[in-house]
């Protein structure tokens, strides 16, 4: 084998060993996946029963985007005290609250719309915003009585601490 061909073969086997060590930090970039949202209250906590409670999100660097969907079953309990819902990843201590929103059918009777806020450094948010009130935080009976087939959409988007 000749000088040249050594030195072929030496700076391909150095490539393939440069693109294993990027392919070890590569992060799929946009990929949506779900997670386990927590729903819980700070007095009682409710219970999905037969309802539905899915999580999904995706990470660009630091950013978090993310939607949570709630739909009541005829066994779903609703607890008492306000309610919270988990994030994916802790929020990003910031200077400025991370914000969202959400959407509300009240099955039968009517259609909310309105504003989340992420605290900095949470895991979870509770506050949230609709039809020009003050901050308040979803509830048994905010805001109205839920009901089976209720739905609640919410989507995200915050910055985290870690990528």
């Amino acid at each position: 084998m000749s000088a040249f061909e050594e030195a072929v073969i030496q700076r391909i086997k150095q490539l393939e060993r440069e693109v294993e060590r990027l392919q070890k930090w590569e992060q799929p970039v946009g990929n949506w996946q779900a997670y386990t949202v927590s729903w819980t209250a700070t007095t009682t906590n409710p219970s999905i029963g037969n309802g539905t409670l899915v999580g999904r999100y995706t990470q660009i660097g630091k950013t978090i985007m993310g939607n949570i969907l709630l739909i009541c079953g005829s066994t779903t309990t609703f607890g008492s005290g306000n309610w919270r819902f988990s994030l994916p990843k802790i929020s990003a201590s910031s200077n400025m609250p991370f914000m969202g929103h959400f959407a509300i059918l009240d099955s039968g009777t009517c259609f909310y719309v309105g504003t989340i806020l992420i605290d900095n450094g949470c895991a979870y948010f509770e506050k949230v915003r609709r039809d020009g009130d003050g901050y308040g935080a979803f509830s048994s009976t905010l805001p109205h009585v839920w009901a089976v087939n209720d739905e609640l959409q919410i989507a995200f988007t915050y910055e985290t601490a870690r990528k």
